[in-house]
């Protein structure tokens, strides 16, 4: 566990957490020398993933001290619990601490999505480490507050279809996909590839978060016999992981390619489809491109890599380790782009203010950034639909590559 502070255990249920970076006093916390880092994600059934992102966010700013520009780091992590209502309550705390720089997301893309007029209207700075719905980052108005270093469904669409056609041989592709927005998302962007490609009617099965076996197995079953040669899945890890079962279950001439998105890796789905289920079964899924099981790392990768072991008192040892390790590597790849704007713009106390400034130094980095993707030159730039779709998108489709799950339940990337 991290020594610097307090980790979120899944069976306390607390979901207001205030995770000090040293040992400080009430009065301390309460002063105008600190800035407050949100996190608003699912920290009760997708902890993996939250868990992950939060260890970047802390490793990153570990580096400079816990401290910038005078004010020291606190961290407040609070639990939606995958719900869009209880997200926007989260964001009001945000909203209402005057402390508060930055909040970061997780996984699911539902609140977001859902909740971006509000999260834009109230001015609350948004890092997006994980969360992959298309229209996230693309608020149409000039002030855009939502700024992501992930996947985008929109750009991971022509990469996932893509993969699909050309390197399976699929022809007749199967939609499986979660009814949420973040399903939405996905049927929006990859029907728009598959129709590039002359498939403008594919088979489109959603099914609900709480699927369960029996549920599962209809619908795999349902797919295989209509014909089609592969699934396309949409799904987080816990639903994923008991339709992936599913098809593990069937005879071997039965079973068909699945190509996922990422969702799957956010959780426990490499312990419950087993590495011997998992050699019966063709399956990929949508990865950014670097991993800390890569044969070959960057004097950084492993600068930071041992800043993690130590961060966690070497309960992580080896990569492996390291559950969804995405969240991970892109919240401080996130968190490195965030403090080179304070950097460049300064803190005056006033967080309003200070918010509205760093907003535009994201748009407008003037120092490169070396992070675990890539090293950034200026990521960011205003959002505009017709003439900077991607604006507020840190990477692009050649930072995607496709992943498979190794035998230890690593995270083994192909090249792109």
């Amino acid at each position: 566990m991290a020594p610097l502070g307090i980790r979120k255990l899944k069976q306390m249920n607390i979901s207001y957490i205030i995770i000090g970076i040293s040992l400080f006093s009430t009065s301390t916390i309460a002063s105008n020398r600190t800035i407050h880092i949100y996190q608003d994600a699912d920290l009760s059934h997708h902890i993996e993933s939250s868990d992950a992102i939060q260890k970047g966010i802390e490793v990153a700013f570990a580096e400079i001290g816990n401290n910038i520009n005078g004010f020291d780091v606190v961290y407040k992590y609070l639990d939606h619990r995958g719900n869009v209502i209880r997200s926007k309550q989260n964001y009001q705390k945000f909203i209402d601490d005057p402390n508060a720089l930055a909040i970061y997301s997780g996984i699911h893309s539902p609140p977001l999505i859902r909740n971006r007029d509000y999260i834009n209207e109230n001015e609350a700075l948004t890092m997006v480490p994980w969360a992959a719905g298309g229209s996230i980052t693309r608020y149409p108005l000039a002030d855009n507050w939502i700024f992501r270093l992930s996947i985008d469904d929109t750009q991971a669409a022509p990469v996932i279809i893509g993969f699909a056609l050309k390197e399976k041989g699929c022809s007749t592709p199967h939609l499986l996909l979660e009814e949420t927005p973040w399903g939405d998302s996905n049927l929006k962007s990859m029907g728009a590839v598959l129709h590039k490609n002359n498939i403008s009617s594919p088979a489109i099965t959603r099914f609900s978060w709480n699927i369960k076996n029996r549920g599962a197995r209809k619908i795999v079953r349902e797919i295989v016999e209509n014909g089609d040669d592969c699934m396309i899945l949409v799904a987080n890890a816990t639903e994923g992981a008991i339709i992936v079962q599913e098809m593990a279950n069937l005879p071997a001439e039965s079973r068909i390619p699945i190509i996922s998105h990422w969702g799957i890796t956010g959780g426990s789905f490499p312990e419950v489809v087993t590495a011997t289920d998992r050699d019966a079964l063709d399956l990929h899924f949508i990865q950014t491109c670097f991993s800390f099981t890569n044969k070959e790392q960057s004097i950084l990768s492993k600068k930071v890599f041992s800043q993690l072991k130590k961060h966690t008192n070497r309960v992580i040892k080896h990569p492996n380790d390291l559950k969804a390790a995405v969240g991970f590597v892109h919240a401080y790849d996130l968190t490195k782009l965030l403090i080179e704007s304070i950097r460049q713009t300064g803190l005056t106390g006033d967080m309003s203010k200070d918010r509205q400034a760093i907003r535009l130094a994201l748009e407008n980095l003037e120092t490169p950034v070396q992070g675990l993707v890539k090293t950034y030159h200026k990521p960011f730039s205003a959002y505009n639909k017709h003439t900077n779709y991607n604006g507020h998108e840190a990477l692009h489709d050649d930072n995607y590559c496709m992943g498979q799950y190794g035998a230890n339940n690593e995270i083994m990337i192909s090249p792109n």
